[in-house]
């Protein structure tokens, strides 16, 4: 009544509201006439794939995750991008999100893949991305690749850089991200029977970039593909404290495995 009598009535905002305890009427309705609606924030990790990102956001914004799955997998909801596939993988953009309660699992997922898009619309990017020639989807897909190599952001442009090299040379990439893409179970150490693996994704049995993104790479990892280190580097390997060791020649990436065999070794003994 009071809100009708003092025309506060039209100004009340639909949505989801965090509201202050013990208000009377008045109070309420005048909170109500201002307030704006809560945002929920979710976080979703560079790296994961699609189902970690649809699980984290089904349980942070009370949504299916079943409809988000199946749109993941959706020809006709891909094409409603511009984007000629039939999976999202690599186009769910990781990073913290501000949604409003109500978001449907359609427009949750269209936020995430336009801000992929957004990225390639920039003029910097568009004129990068014409110098090295590759498409968007070959681009996403190299950078996935660099995501699951790089824990160290000042290695990401350099680790783009050497694959970039090995394509131009006609080298297969052999990187192992590849391989655990495509094994079943939580990463582990590779054996050399899972080098054999038949599979498009095998980098160390097929040349050239795998089929699409075993990913959903960071912004991070994205620019740094885009703007890769103008470096000769054509081999890396670990070095034992998540940084790697940068090669020219293959001479120095084999005393580079050896040095790294060793510190293994030595762990494994200490422990």
């Amino acid at each position: 009544m009071w809100a009708r009598l003092s025309g506060t009535e039209k100004k009340l905002q639909a949505g989801h509201f965090y509201v202050p305890e013990n208000l009377n009427s008045v109070q309420l309705a005048t909170f109500l006439s201002q307030a704006k609606p809560a945002e929920i924030n979710v976080t979703l990790i560079e790296g994961w794939d699609n189902y970690q990102i649809t699980e984290q956001l089904a349980n942070s914004l009370d949504l299916n995750r079943r409809i988000m799955d199946s749109l993941c997998a959706d020809s006709g909801f891909c094409n409603s991008f511009g984007i000629d596939k039939n999976n999202l993988i690599g186009y769910l953009l990781p990073d913290t999100y501000a949604f409003h309660k109500g978001f449907t699992e359609t427009e949750v997922l269209s936020v995430l893949v336009n801000r992929t898009l957004s990225v390639f619309a920039q003029d910097s990017v568009k004129r990068a991305v014409e110098a090295i020639n590759y498409s968007r989807d070959q681009i996403l897909t190299l950078a996935s690749i660099v995501e699951g190599e790089a824990i160290f952001d000042d290695e990401r442009a350099t680790i783009a850089a050497v694959y970039l090299n090995r394509l131009k040379k006609g080298m297969r990439l052999q990187a192992d991200p590849t391989i655990q893409y495509i094994i079943d179970g939580p990463p582990r150490r590779l054996l050399y029977k899972d080098l054999e693996i038949d599979s498009p994704y095998n980098t160390y049995k097929y040349y050239g970039l795998p089929p699409g993104p075993i990913n959903n790479p960071g912004l991070k990892s994205i620019l740094a593909t885009i703007f890769a280190e103008k470096v000769k580097y054509l081999y890396f390997v670990a070095r034992g404290d998540g940084r790697h060791t940068f090669s020219n020649t293959l001479k120095e990436h084999n005393r580079a495995k050896l040095a790294f065999d060793k510190i293994r070794r030595d762990v494994r003994r200490q422990r």
